[in-house]
């Protein structure tokens, strides 16, 4: 198994980078390792590269960490798996990115959606890290912490320009999604009563646990949502899942990886000015 090495920012792949060669293809990514597959008390990790663009070394892991082996839901999930890397790495800045629906009529695909606030409708993801790392034996420091700002508008600003500059035709910087368990997607009557009526814009089912998992850290979380489809019933119920999904990876995955590369341009992984890690103190429960 590889050593955990010391790297201050991370970006979690997500089905946006399916396909797009991230980030070994790339102009100015130096790839330092790759394959890097890491022991952690859950199991070992789905493999991480670990590069280098603009002077910024990063950790990358492809699709949320999941693979045929690692799973997403608990016991020992990929969110567990990854985190305690990113952890033990002492990473301070992280980016997440997925494919969504809308579920605002007047998203379309193609928007990328910079959210600032989210709902878990989930209920088999892992919700705390410390606690389960407590449970696996080790003596840990558990944290309680607040959801207000749970995604950082430093990162959120510099991904609402990376995806202009991308060639997005829409970039929204706010919205708010909503997280469904997966993996089948959602029924008409279930977009309409659970996100449209409660005034969520976007579903999608890779933010949780990351921007849970990321506040415990007190790391800052932010995320690029790219509308690939409408929500069952919202616009027109005849697309077909390859014409959602895999021809619409082959269009929009390298600019969705521009994106978030010029993100980790802009970024300060020392910057802790936007106030995310202060939302969060050792809890009064050893």
């Amino acid at each position: 198994m590889a050593e955990i090495p010391k790297v201050k920012i991370a970006v979690l792949g997500g089905s946006t980078t399916i396909g797009a060669g991230f980030p070994r293809a790339y102009e100015g990514v130096k790839l330092i390792a790759e394959n890097l597959v890491f022991d952690t008390p859950f199991g070992p990790t789905a493999p991480f590269y670990h590069a280098e663009v603009y002077g910024k070394e990063f950790l990358y892991v492809d699709f949320h960490g999941i693979n045929k082996e690692v799973r997403n839901t608990e016991p020992d999930s990929s969110g567990e798996r990854v985190f305690y890397v990113l952890w033990k790495a002492g990473v301070k800045k992280i980016i997440g990115t997925a494919l969504c629906g809308s579920t605002n009529r007047l998203l379309d695909p193609g928007d990328a959606v910079i959210p600032d606030d989210f709902v878990d409708f989930t209920t088999k993801r892992p919700q705390m890290l410390m606690v389960n790392l407590q449970d696996k034996g080790m003596d840990v420091p558990r944290y309680s912490y607040r959801l207000h700002q749970p995604l950082c508008p430093t990162i959120s600003d510099h991904l609402v320009e990376g995806a202009t500059v991308a060639g997005f035709p829409r970039v929204f910087k706010r919205g708010i999604v909503g997280v469904a368990e997966g993996p089948r997607l959602e029924s008409p009557a279930e977009i309409r009563l659970r996100w449209q009526n409660l005034g969520i814009d976007i579903v999608t089912m890779n933010l949780v646990p990351e921007v849970f998992f990321a506040r415990e850290l007190g790391a800052c979380y932010a995320a690029l949502e790219l509308v690939s489809n409408y929500g069952e019933g919202l616009i027109d119920p005849r697309w077909e899942g390859n014409t959602a999904f895999r021809d619409f990876q082959k269009q929009w995955s390298r600019p969705s990886a521009e994106a978030l590369l010029h993100a980790i341009k802009e970024m300060d992984p020392d910057d802790e000015s936007c106030g995310c890690s202060e939302l969060r103190w050792e809890s009064i429960l050893l």
